[in-house]
């Protein structure tokens, strides 16, 4: 009989375990929103103040805070950012310096993986490639488009067109219609 750790990657073991010793919360759980946002109460409201102070908005998700104003917000922003920066600290947060970016309206806003200049939508070249996709799996088949293996692509495919409509329900029925063209083996 083989021993239990036998062909286990103990190196990983050991990083794992080490990591795991640490006080955490595991993430991906359905309480985690409703737990970030206790944890982030008084960072969001010190931060609305601000912002509002300089003629602001304020929105987090989970952990990506965004600000929005005008030109004289654009002009406050060497005052504005150090004393956000300095909430963030006192209320026991950090800023990720690599991943703050001023958008200027001309150009494309992109927030948490959507473009949101003048409404939520998806990213063309993310939408185009689905696109693409569910044409490709409707012309060749859909084991043609798996190429990460996945163990029900049409549920996959079903769960990517359902996000598409929690955000731009038009592109999704263009992405539905796609997908209906497809023909899955054991469907009749």
């Amino acid at each position: 009989m083989a021993h239990p750790r036998e062909g286990a990657d103990l190196s990983q073991r050991f990083l794992t375990n080490q990591r795991l010793r640490d006080p955490h919360l595991p993430q991906g759980a359905p309480t985690s929103p409703a737990l970030s946002n206790l944890v982030a109460w008084r960072l969001d409201r010190r931060l609305a103040a601000l912002a509002q102070g300089f003629g602001a908005t304020m929105t987090r998700y989970a952990d990506d805070l965004a600000f929005g104003g005008d030109k004289q917000f654009a002009r406050t922003l060497p005052f504005f950012l150090p004393r956000a920066a300095a909430v963030v600290l006192e209320e026991g947060f950090r800023v990720n310096h690599r991943k703050t970016r001023v958008m200027h309206k001309n150009r494309r806003q992109q927030l948490c993986g959507l473009v949101v200049n003048q409404h939520p939508n998806i990213p063309r070249d993310e939408r185009d490639r689905l696109r693409a996709l569910l044409f490709n799996a409707a012309k060749l088949g859909p084991e043609s488009q798996n190429r990460e293996g996945r163990p029900d692509f049409r549920r996959h495919l079903e769960g990517r067109i359902s996000w598409v409509r929690s955000i731009n329900p038009a592109s999704a029925d263009r992405l539905a219609a796609l997908f209906s063209r497809i023909r899955w083996k054991g469907a009749a």
